[in-house]
């Protein structure tokens, strides 16, 4: 096994990504295997041999998520640690090494260097792959010596993009995968890391050659330029994950890290970045719209506090969304409105009404106007309803985002009503709608509330709605 360098590309994807890869998920093939001299022989030429390191970067990876994965199988907890420190011990070491050389500025763009700075990269986010109940704590040890060294990398290579990019793969895969297994003093850590990895990405303005190519992006595949974009608004997500948000929230104590402030340093990153332009690549408008949901469900309270262009970029995107082909885009999109909706109709019960004071520009009877949060998506879902081609299985996400501006904007709903109808020249079709926009707030004994029960009845409201209208306005 330790002669996989020797094989031909081809051979070599198979071995690592295919043959290696299929035993070790068999358990009781696993267990037999590691206790196989030649891998043994293999594992040692991986963590110390330098054969290995001919290997492409991707195969590096496979590689060692697979010998990684194998601790898993080795039945005695003791051997299972030590198996896994003395995989990848050697890997972060020398990590640590690379980040502490003195003279590493005046050699980090050296060809070697940068290469074998990939490839220990490569490892540590295969590794990373490979976390499992029996391997988290190892891994998190490992990750942990190499956090202020990554970040000092991130320094030096804030300029290169490749690897910019590996970095924040790595990061993002290992946070993904030790989410659920995180105590609170590890939780703490992570995300103090992560923050400054953001603040470092922010202070180089590292994103700033990503703007300067938006223009010349054409194809889904041209928009791989962006893939550090990608790889940030990923880690945002997972950071954003109730596993981390729940332990923090229930275990933080004096100086823990703030889950939200995190977030949105991020997002103040990553939004400026983020023209409407590039949401029409799908990959990309998935990954923003996934963490912008997220985002507001979490942390709607938030929004009252960005500032004026944070804000606009933010239900600008949302306004873009909901008007997407992508059905998984604009589901997306209406949780978020529902969790801003119901957010604010909650604090107007309590007095409260900061969101309020967030103003934004719509398109009303008699030209532009400024308005709420809640009165721009109450106008504009009735407009994509009534009028443009909206889907009806997404009629219940669509219901459980307009029953809270309903309930918000009772006055501005009416008034919508009366101009639509005062509109229709048709008498049959006026008092069709007239009666079909009566049952859609008034049947199934729709109460003020939005308990499940209530939405529930909401829902059945708005599909008998849309079946209602279909024949005249514009709904599918």
């Amino acid at each position: 096994m330790s002669l996989i360098c020797c094989f031909d590309s081809c051979s070599q994807t198979l071995t690592c990504q295919k043959l290696l890869a299929t035993v070790v998920r068999r358990k009781h093939t696993c267990t037999y295997l590691v206790q196989l001299d030649s891998w043994r022989d293999l594992t040692r030429a991986f963590a110390s041999g330098r054969s290995l390191l001919s290997l492409s970067g991707r195969l590096q990876r496979s590689l060692a998520e697979t010998l990684a994965s194998a601790a898993s199988c080795i039945k005695d907890p003791e051997a299972s640690a030590q198996y896994l420190r003395d995989l990848m011990g050697p890997v972060a070491g020398c990590l640590v090494e690379n980040a502490s050389r003195s003279d590493l500025k005046s050699v980090a763009q050296q060809a070697d260097v940068i290469y074998m700075v990939c490839c220990l990269l490569e490892r540590l986010r295969g590794a990373a792959r490979a976390t499992q109940p029996r391997t988290q704590k190892v891994l998190f040890e490992m990750a942990h010596t190499v956090m202020n060294p990554l970040l000092t990398l991130l320094e030096v290579y804030k300029n290169h993009s490749t690897v910019v990019y590996m970095i924040l793969k790595f990061v993002v895969d290992f946070v993904d995968g030790q989410a659920v297994f995180l105590d609170a003093k590890e939780t703490s850590a992570l995300v103090s890391f992560c923050l400054q990895l953001l603040q470092i990405y922010s202070s180089h303005n590292i994103g700033k050659v990503m703007l300067s190519l938006s223009s010349s992006l054409r194809n889904e595949s041209q928009a791989e330029k962006y893939k550090d974009l990608r790889a940030l608004l990923r880690l945002l997500t997972n950071i954003c994950s109730k596993d981390l948000v729940g332990f923090l929230s229930d275990c933080g104590g004096e100086g823990s890290p703030d889950i939200a402030e995190v977030i949105y340093i991020g997002l103040d990153i990553v939004t400026p970045l983020i023209s409407l332009d590039l949401l029409k690549y799908p990959k990309l408008s998935r990954d923003y719209f996934v963490l912008i949901s997220h985002l507001l469900e979490l942390y709607p309270e938030k929004v009252a506090h960005l500032n004026s262009d944070a804000f606009t970029r933010i239900i600008g995107s949302l306004d873009f969304g909901l008007r997407n082909q992508d059905s998984d885009v604009v589901e997306r999109c209406l949780a978020a409105v529902n969790a801003l909706a119901s957010y604010n109709f909650k604090e107007r019960l309590g007095g409260r009404g900061r969101l309020n004071s967030q103003l934004m520009e719509s398109e009303g009877s008699n030209g532009k106007l400024q308005e709420s949060i809640s009165s721009h998506f109450l106008r504009l879902l009735l407009q994509i309803l009534l009028f443009e081609d909206f889907r009806s299985e997404l009629a219940g996400y669509a219901a459980d985002a307009l029953l809270p501006l309903l309930f918000c904007e009772q006055e501005l709903y009416q008034r919508l009503v009366h101009e639509l109808l005062d509109k229709q020249q048709n008498p049959t079709v006026k008092s069709r709608l007239a009666t079909a926009f009566h049952n859609l707030t008034s049947s199934n004994n729709l109460s003020s509330s939005l308990d499940r029960p209530n939405r529930q009845r909401f829902r059945k409201n708005l599909l008998s709605f849309m079946a209602d209208v279909s024949g005249f306005m514009q709904i599918k």
